[in-house]
């Protein structure tokens, strides 16, 4: 079993999208006055109030008021996790020593979105949600079929005016939907992806494409008067710019994975660090970087093809369909011939990997082999080139393989 989360766009009456904001506003009230009670009893007292006493506070609260006794109580418990969560996250920042962000009060500006922390008070009936505190069912627009499963939680969200709900399901792991076998991925900003057989994936890079929408809509939101109506309306449609954009890497980035978990059912990945790989390289007063331009425009095009998220997509969609990621260690996957396993970073070229010993293929195939190769023999299928020891120089008699 795994958890999947479908997310369909809600089609609430108008009473229903009152009812809807109520809620909304009810939660966010509701976690700034948790907050609240942490941060006095701690101040005043010393004393660490924990999720536990928030939950057992809130069912003395659901008896008087009908804004919390009116909903499920596991609307009310999703918010308080959510505050619990974000404590957690806090210590755990201070114990790592780094800058730790003490939780924020909420407004209404930055808190868009309410929950069901478990099923109860929720249930599914066709294309409607019937919601205990919510007259009649909740119209989803079905784009695509619910599986038969166990339904987990739920989320609704609030976006420009439209409603959404993430329903979070435990769906049975089914039998390999692939041909079998394996495959190495190789992923880029040239290429989003590229395989050992040679096929390459399109960066479509969506957000290039709409810089010059997103720059004049960010000038005309810095000439813009604050709490203006013209304010208000430009911030709209730079916001519209930008869920335009993320839906279209997100809808390119389903289509990929979903076309290589047809492939194989073992698919070996690189086992990138994008957070160490896209860190600023402004360095400091006292130790300035150097190349911050050329390292500010690499990683504005990283965060544009998010390598990250397809590998993220490969992983639960490949457990989905009885397949399985395996990531490998990265470390000169580039510049190892995958016929002589020789590293040489010399012989990668901005195309074509033209090592001594005669292989002449695109690099990004070359990696991608070495990937699936170095990834068998972690498993124990197989000791390939671009697995083994390098020799210190090549033979020189191997065949030239075409790109």
């Amino acid at each position: 079993m795994v958890l999947r989360t479908f997310v369909y766009r809600l089609r609430p009456s108008r009473a229903q999208h009152v009812a809807l904001m109520k809620m909304l506003i009810d939660q966010r009230h509701l976690y700034n006055a948790a907050l609240q009670e942490r941060i006095t009893a701690w101040r005043l007292n010393r004393i660490s109030i924990s999720f536990n006493d928030q939950t057992r506070s809130l069912t003395e609260i659901r008896a008087f008021d009908a804004s919390y006794g009116g909903v499920a109580y596991n609307v009310s418990k999703w918010t308080l996790k959510r505050l619990d969560d974000a404590m957690q996250a806090f210590f755990r920042r201070v114990k790592r020593g780094g800058s730790p962000g003490f939780p924020r009060f909420r407004s209404a500006s930055r808190w868009s979105s309410f929950g069901y922390h478990q099923k109860d008070g929720l249930r599914i009936k066709g294309d409607r949600l019937l919601l205990v505190g919510l007259t009649g069912g909740l119209r989803m627009k079905m784009h695509r079929p619910l599986p038969g499963a166990v339904l987990k939680s739920a989320v609704f969200s609030l976006e420009n005016g439209i409603w959404r709900v993430s329903l979070t399901l435990d769906v049975a792991t089914a039998t390999a939907e692939s041909n079998g076998g394996s495959i190495g991925i190789d992923v880029g900003v040239t290429h989003l992806a590229t395989t050992d057989a040679g096929v390459h994936y399109e960066n479509l890079r969506p957000r290039s494409k709409r810089a010059r929408d997103l720059a004049r809509a960010q000038r005309a939101l810095s000439r813009c008067k604050r709490c203006s109506n013209g304010r208000r309306k430009v911030k709209a449609k730079l916001a519209t710019i930008h869920r335009s954009i993320r839906n279209h890497r997100t809808t390119h980035l389903h289509d990929i994975a979903n076309a290589i978990v047809r492939t194989a059912s073992t698919i070996f990945v690189e086992d990138l660090k994008i957070k160490n790989m896209t860190r600023s390289a402004r360095g400091s007063v006292a130790d300035p970087g150097v190349n911050v331009r050329q390292k500010a425009g690499l990683n504005r095009v990283m965060a544009d093809a998010a390598p990250g998220r397809l590998i993220q997509m490969l992983t639960y969609k490949a457990e989905s369909a009885g397949g399985s990621v395996i990531r490998v260690d990265p470390r000169n996957t580039s510049t190892t011939c995958s016929s002589c396993g020789i590293v040489d970073a010399a012989q990668a070229g901005p195309v074509h990997y033209r090592c001594r010993c005669g292989l002449v293929m695109h690099r990004d195939k070359n990696a991608a082999i070495n990937i699936r190769n170095r990834g068998l023999a972690a498993t124990g299928l197989l000791a390939g080139p671009g697995n083994a020891k390098p020799s210190r120089a090549c033979s020189g008699n191997a065949e030239p393989l075409a790109a």
